[in-house]
């Protein structure tokens, strides 16, 4: 992550690809804040793999990721339903951010910090 700010990338892809090139590496989650504190606001770290649901996306922004990217999220609706199942899907996911942000008092995803993830002992 650090040379990527080094060599002047705007972005990072922070994947394992679902476990599939990667299969003994850590996953996305378990090194997402470990990478946001190396770079900061230097660069924009964008979280991939594992990304299924709503409650994923807000878990990963409130880590610090800027963006996530998801295959599986919207893969499985259009094998199902074509378009209708994926636009189905994405409306889902919208409405289950929107709910989930709101149980958590947060009104815009600026609102999302560290402060609301909790991690079992």
């Amino acid at each position: 992550a650090k040379k990527a700010v080094d060599i002047g990338a705007d972005a990072i892809m922070l994947s394992n690809h679902g476990g599939r090139q990667l299969d003994g590496s850590r996953s996305p989650f378990d090194q997402l804040q470990e990478i946001v504190d190396a770079v900061g606001d230097k660069i924009d770290v964008i979280c991939d793999g594992g990304i299924r649901r709503g409650t994923h996306i807000l878990k990963a922004l409130s880590l610090g990721a800027k963006a996530c990217s998801g295959g599986r999220l919207y893969l499985y609706a259009l094998a199902a339903g074509g378009q209708r199942g994926v636009e189905k899907t994405l409306n889902n996911l919208k409405n289950e951010i929107e709910r989930d942000m709101k149980l958590m008092g947060c009104n815009t995803l600026s609102d999302l910090s560290r402060d609301n993830i909790r991690y079992r002992n």
